[in-house]
């Protein structure tokens, strides 16, 4: 009569110390992917906010100086 699988103490402690160590490692992949999109991302967007105060500063339309460097 099997009435269901049951794994012994020791298996399952290491299965369960075998999650962990996973979930740890998962956790630092997905940190670290996201500070590195968010650091990429950040400093192209400062480019664009850059290129597009240069173009409204360089307005030969403009009559006052404002100089940003």
């Amino acid at each position: 009569m099997k009435r269901g699988k049951f794994l012994p103490a020791q298996r399952r402690k290491k299965q369960a110390g075998q999650t962990l160590v996973e979930f740890a490692l998962l956790l630092a992949v997905i940190a670290s992917v996201s500070f590195v999109f968010l650091r990429i991302s950040n400093r192209n967007l400062a480019n664009y906010w850059q290129a597009y105060a240069r173009l409204i500063v360089d307005d030969p339309s403009q009559n006052g100086i404002l100089d940003l460097n």
